[in-house]
């Protein structure tokens, strides 16, 4: 039967076989390929990971002209951006949401990503200065 199937065939396995099933294979498990990656606590890849993960969003300093509530219950908010021209759409939601509600002519920080429109901003972060 193990010849026949394609998870047997030659020495490449799909599955790996627990220690207690060994017997029951007529296999040796030292046949089990290991892990030579090198050093498995290496700190370097650890900071790399953590870095990735604390990707730096970009911020802008605005001040809140005009804002609506969507009918999903979004705020829509127009903003001034500080060294900017024209005026900047921001969408938030929840808390954030909220603090841009509550601060109409009011200053803030925020951090934001770049939804796929290419226009609009999503904030993520708002900070009142």
């Amino acid at each position: 039967m193990r010849e026949q199937c394609m998870a047997w065939s030659g020495s490449c396995r799909m599955f790996a076989v627990p220690v207690i099933f060994s017997g029951l294979t007529n296999q040796n498990t030292a046949e089990r390929p290991t892990n030579n990656t090198g050093n498995q606590n290496d700190s370097s890849t650890e900071n790399e990971g953590a870095e990735k993960n604390a990707k730096e969003n970009p911020t802008a300093v605005v001040t809140v002209v005009k804002v609506e509530v969507t009918k999903n219950g979004n705020t829509r908010a127009v903003c001034r951006v500080e060294n900017g021209k024209d005026d900047q759409i921001i969408i938030a939601k929840n808390g954030v949401g909220k603090t841009l509600q509550d601060g109409l002519n009011k200053k803030f920080e925020i951090e934001y990503n770049v939804m796929k429109d290419g226009e609009a901003w999503f904030a993520i972060r708002a900070k009142q200065l």
